[in-house]
């Protein structure tokens, strides 16, 4: 996926230490700008994954989860390759074991799609009767808002350590993003309870899928803290 950060044509042991920190930011930086997109790409196939789970186009949920599952397996190396470049310049870094929590964060929330398909690919494997247009549409706000919180975290990383204000009305936006989420998910686990009484099967697999959605959310919250914490500091 293009990493690598060897320092190739930079020689670190010539320069001061105040560069070569900026230095392996620089680089750290791009490369998590690199994995939120793809964290982002397997929310955005997730979305298209429900509506074909809704349509009855089994087939097309499981080359979605197929394709979700492969950029979840990069994302992962991507995530190893980064957290070993992050300790090998580790002296130079201040804020290395955020780097290190916000790398292991963004992993787990791609992880946590992946999950959400894999459950969406169970229901369609099975004997699934639509669901109801309101429960439909609350999944499907439920993944438009963890969008949303993606491109915040994307926006607020192009700005660590630049326009306080800016930053600031971002996180505030991500905050409240996710406490949206939190709503949905309340009002998803009760419409959840009332549509498949009947079918604990099915039941287990939308709470689960739920819990998922909700526990990314949280996720994309943390990672918006530490980058906040990370561009206060400087």
């Amino acid at each position: 996926m293009g990493i690598l950060m060897s320092g190739e044509g930079i020689n670190l042991e010539e320069t001061s230490n105040v560069v070569k920190e900026s230095i392996a930011e620089s680089q750290i930086m791009e490369q998590l700008n690199m994995i939120l997109r793809n964290v982002e790409e397997v929310y955005r196939e997730l979305v298209l994954t429900f509506k074909d789970l809704d349509n009855g186009y089994i087939e097309a949920v499981n080359k979605r989860y197929s394709r979700i599952r492969a950029t979840k397996d990069d994302i992962e190396n991507q995530g190893i390759n980064l957290m070993e470049y992050v300790l090998r310049v580790s002296p130079t870094l201040t804020f290395k074991d955020v780097y290190v929590n916000v790398i292991q964060d963004l992993v787990r929330a791609a992880e946590h799609g992946e999950a959400a398909a894999y459950r969406n690919l169970l229901l369609s494997n099975k004997e699934f009767k639509r669901m109801p247009d309101e429960l439909y549409a609350l999944l499907d706000s439920m993944l438009t808002k963890l969008i949303e919180m993606l491109d915040t975290n994307i926006s607020m990383l192009g700005k660590v350590g630049h326009n306080n204000k800016v930053f600031r009305e971002l996180y505030i936006k991500l905050i409240k993003t996710e406490n949206a989420v939190d709503d949905l998910y309340r009002e998803g686990g009760l419409l959840v309870l009332r549509s498949y009484s009947k079918d604990v099967g099915a039941l287990i697999l939308i709470k689960e899928l739920l819990d998922k959605l909700e526990d990314a959310a949280d996720i994309m919250k943390r990672v918006g803290t530490y980058l906040r914490y990370i561009s206060l500091q400087k």
